[in-house]
């Protein structure tokens, strides 16, 4: 069964986004009492990820709440031995089941399965005023929703290209001064508060790099995916022609890293990271 075909129970929408007009700026967090804001806590994740000897910082959204799948961005998980997925409600393992080189877009599943996420809906034309929102990294989950939220602007024309060799032509100009490296796979929210795309920041020769991956590609690449072996899902094999691209950065950026953690289920050994918790489902 195609991936799109679970798309249906992608429910729960977000009433309204937090409140446009004060959405906050950088690094500040959004108040508790606005119930939208509870809503989005459970949207959006924290994902650490041991990649060779660095611990490397990003965001993550849900789409499928059923199944625990996340999005983020490829090149923040890209050789990763361990993942901890921070979400409004425990700290979870994570494992990659599906990478895009390209595209950089990955897809991964928490363990275990925990009720009570929400999936962001998918935007409509239009979405209007755009921001990143993303979980402060290192917040104990007790302490409620920490969650911070920058206006972006997202480009009508290409970006410049994230990774060399990643041909992600599809992504647009981000203006986002400031937006740093572990808000890469932030949800980019619109007006209607549901998911314009995806923020993708990758740091390289001096300088970030900040780009936005719309919506229809990313509704366009789960339209490819389906279930496969290995408890993986498959269809992405055409876009692995950037793998190449993926191992240079990993290894340029974080000491350590090798190219066999960088396979789908890698049999390395099982993790427990600090703070993470093995939640009953």
């Amino acid at each position: 069964m195609a991936f799109s075909m679970r798309c249906g129970r992608w429910a729960v929408a977000i009433a309204a986004l937090i409140a446009t007009a004060g959405c906050g700026s950088a690094g500040e967090p959004v108040p508790r009492q606005q119930a939208p804001a509870d809503r989005l806590d459970l949207g959006v994740v924290a994902l650490t990820a041991q990649i060779g000897g660095d611990q490397v910082q990003s965001a993550g959204v849900v789409l499928d709440a059923d199944g625990g799948l996340i999005i983020t961005t490829a090149h923040s998980v890209w050789g990763a031995r361990s993942l901890k997925v921070a979400t409004g409600i425990a700290v979870l393992h994570g494992r990659i089941v599906a990478r895009d080189a390209c595209d950089d877009l990955a897809v991964v599943e928490t363990q275990p399965r925990l009720p009570g996420l929400v999936a962001v809906r998918p935007a409509s034309a239009g979405a209007g005023p755009i921001v990143a929102v993303r979980r402060r990294p290192g917040v104990p989950v007790e302490s409620g929703p920490e969650l911070q939220t920058r206006r972006v602007v997202m480009g009508s024309s290409a970006a410049a290209r994230l990774l060399p060799g990643v041909e992600n032509a599809s992504a647009v100009a981000l203006d986002a001064p400031g937006l740093p490296p572990a808000a890469s796979g932030a949800p980019l929210i619109g007006a209607d508060g549901a998911l314009a795309g995806l923020a993708q920041v990758a740091h390289r020769r001096g300088r970030t790099i900040r780009a936005a991956l719309p919506w229809t590609t990313i509704a366009a690449r789960m339209d490819e995916l389906q279930p496969g072996g290995r408890a993986q899902y498959v269809g992405w094999q055409e876009h692995y022609r950037c793998a190449a691209a993926q191992h240079r950065h990993a290894a340029a950026s974080h000491p350590g890293f090798r190219r066999a953690d960088a396979v789908l289920n890698a049999p390395v050994p099982a993790t427990r990271l600090r703070g993470t918790q093995d939640v009953d489902g």
